[in-house]
């Protein structure tokens, strides 16, 4: 277990000489397999856990079920796996009034997975520095769970870890929101940062990194063009966007935040994000998208782990730091 109190008064041995480097992951359901699917491919190359290389992992929705996996010491390939075999589980009971009363789904089956592989891991135990957004409903206000790692940050460290990843994927329309805690009512970090690049910058910041000193590999679920016709915006009614404001809204987002980041971190920053054949629902389990999904994923890391130099930029020069 890391020293947190160590850590708190600025002490945090960064991964690399001079260098803060970021991991972020994009929300997206079961399009979580593309970058878990890419991580398992690069840890088969570095032959070292992905958290070793990384000082933070910022991750939203399905992508904070991601990093909260990594950072308990979970494989890439685990987590890969997880997806595609307990992916029904999760998204195979469908109600039938779903969105329009209730949601699609209730998070009975995410619960019990999360509680399964989580166990009464908390975020304290977390291996590498931590961000996962959420949402407070009530306040209507941004919440990001992070590790202990400033002296101001008391409580969310003693959180489990399946109750951040409850909270940061509970996706309107799809899963209730997360009622954890003492009353607590979370909703998906993705309706603001599902793209959470932005977060994890503000973060190397806070802890007195400079722009130039910042390096962000992030990694999304995938792209299709939004085929929306624009009656749906026009009419402007909830049974006119159903499920496509959501949709609407992560993908703005996330391309807001890439541009952002972009401006302040320049080519520090490397952003992964296939453009898919079709459009692939959040909910799928169907096992030709599926297939598409790993077939995205295996191009994108033959076209950019050494490509790109993304295997020299964050797996080479890390310190490994237990």
């Amino acid at each position: 277990m890391l020293n947190w109190e160590h850590i708190k008064t600025g002490n945090w041995q960064p991964r690399e000489h001079n260098a803060f480097k970021i991991l972020s992951i994009d929300g997206g359901g079961m399009k979580g397999i593309i970058p878990a699917r890419y991580l398992k491919l690069v840890e088969e190359v570095i032959r070292t856990p992905i958290y070793l290389h990384f000082d933070l992992l910022a991750g939203t929705s399905t992508g904070g079920i991601i990093c909260l996996g990594l950072a308990s010491g979970m494989s890439a390939e685990e987590i890969s796996n997880l997806y595609i075999s307990e992916g029904k589980r999760i998204f195979g009971n469908k109600k039938a009034s779903g969105y329009f009363i209730n949601t699609s789904y209730d998070n009975t089956s995410l619960k019990a997975l999360l509680m399964e592989k989580f166990t009464d891991k908390r975020i304290n135990d977390a291996k590498t520095l931590l961000c996962i957004p959420s949402i407070e409903h009530h306040k209507a206000e941004p919440k990001v769970y992070k590790t202990p790692h400033c002296s101001d940050y008391i409580r969310d460290g003693e959180r489990y870890m399946w109750e951040v990843g409850l909270a940061t994927s509970a996706a309107p329309t799809y899963f209730p929101a997360a009622n954890i805690g003492d009353g607590e009512c979370k909703i998906d970090g993705g309706l603001w940062a599902n793209n959470p690049v932005l977060v994890g910058i503000a973060e190397a910041k806070k802890l007195g990194f400079t722009l130039d000193q910042i390096k962000v590999l992030s990694i999304g679920t995938g792209d299709s063009l939004y085929n929306a016709p624009n009656k749906i915006a026009e009419a402007g009614g909830w049974l006119s966007w159903r499920k496509k404001l959501v949709e609407l809204t992560m993908q703005a987002q996330s391309k807001g935040a890439e541009h952002t980041a972009r401006y302040l971190i320049g080519s520090n920053l490397i952003r992964l994000n296939p453009t898919l054949p079709r459009p692939i629902p959040l909910d799928t389990t169907n096992k030709e998208d599926i297939s598409i999904m790993i077939q995205e994923a295996n191009h994108m890391f033959e076209r950019t782990f050494i490509p790109l130099g993304i295997k020299d930029m964050f797996f080479e020069r890390s310190a490994i730091l237990q």
